[in-house]
């Protein structure tokens, strides 16, 4: 599987060729590389520089060049090869799949999941083998909490990710069939029957699940508000009902580069500002939280109570 970022990786057996390898402790020492797996480091700049899907990315493609027996890459290793999105840490050692037969053990390199491969959806990636996307995110699904198993799938289903899309619901829950009666089966249906393409981030998402369990009712995403100039809006929460948007407002889109696109964050600023004002003239209410605000999620709860959005149930 090739990478724009592959390149970043630095080989000890190169340095070696170029009669280098002296300088490995003294650049490690200094900071100026790090260590992704043995025999293989990168330069810390352009590491420090990468989202943590990415540094996982990398550490798979590194772990996968010292392996010398094949292996299906899995679980988190899998989610980052595919670049799907997940909430919280990613781990520091890599996950594969095998045969229930094979003996393997986890070890501070690779986390093996010795469960077979009868039932299990694999791809042929380049010159890898990984499970497919909705393999890869039941597999999550069985073992992290409900809303990162949401988290994962929505990803997955992303209806504007580059590319298109990985995945469909039918194929999640095709894939949920196939391991009816396992542990964790259960919470993977309940996550593939609750995710949808229309989600555009992780914190979207984990607002989703966070609004069910609060009991509110169920708003409508992404909707679309046109003003009278020709503007035009989308929330990403919706309660037509009681005329009541909600917004959870990142703070990517004020220092992100890629948000930004050649403006000053203050002028980034006043143009969310101007757009919450005109938003505010033609719908009710409009409650905004931060990704923080969903830790614990009891403040983004308050944020919705304060502002008179009903909860149908608790």
């Amino acid at each position: 599987m090739t990478d724009p970022h592959y390149d970043l990786l630095v080989r000890r057996r190169d340095l070696v060729a170029i009669g280098a390898d002296h300088t490995v402790r003294g650049s490690l020492r200094r900071n100026e590389l790090v260590r992704v797996t043995a025999g293989i480091y990168a330069d810390s700049e352009r590491w420090k520089a990468l989202d943590p899907l990415l540094r996982h990315r990398m550490l798979v493609l590194a772990t996968a060049e010292r392996l010398r027996t094949p292996v299906v890459f899995s679980h988190y290793a899998a989610a980052a090869l595919w670049g799907i999105q997940l909430l919280g840490e990613w781990p520091q050692n890599v996950d594969v799949t095998l045969e229930r037969a094979s003996g393997g053990r986890s070890d501070g390199r690779m986390i093996r999941h010795c469960t077979g491969l009868e039932s299990t959806e694999v791809f042929r990636v380049g010159e890898l083998m990984v499970t497919s996307p909705a393999q890869t995110v039941v597999d999550l699904s069985r073992i992290l909490p409900f809303p990162d198993a949401v988290v994962a799938m929505d990803s997955a289903l992303h209806r504007n990710r580059a590319g298109g899309i990985l995945t469909t619901t039918r194929d999640l829950l095709d894939r949920c069939s196939a391991i009816e009666g396992k542990p964790g089966w259960r919470k993977a249906w309940a996550a593939a029957n609750f995710a949808t393409p229309l989600s555009d981030s992780p914190e979207e998402s984990h607002s989703r699940v966070q609004i069910h369990l609060a009991g509110f009712p169920r708003p409508e995403l992404q909707q679309r508000f046109v003003y009278s100039d020709g503007f035009v809006a989308d929330t990403d929460f919706y309660w037509r009902e009681f005329d009541h948007a909600g917004e959870c407002d990142g703070r990517d889109k004020y220092r992100n580069p890629a948000f930004l696109r050649g403006r000053k964050p203050e002028d980034v600023v006043i143009a969310e500002k101007n757009r919450e004002n005109r938003l505010r003239r033609i719908v009710r209410t409009v409650s905004r939280w931060e990704p923080a605000d969903l830790y614990p999620p009891s403040r983004m709860v308050n944020i919705l109570v304060r502002a008179g959005l009903p909860r149908s149930r608790r």
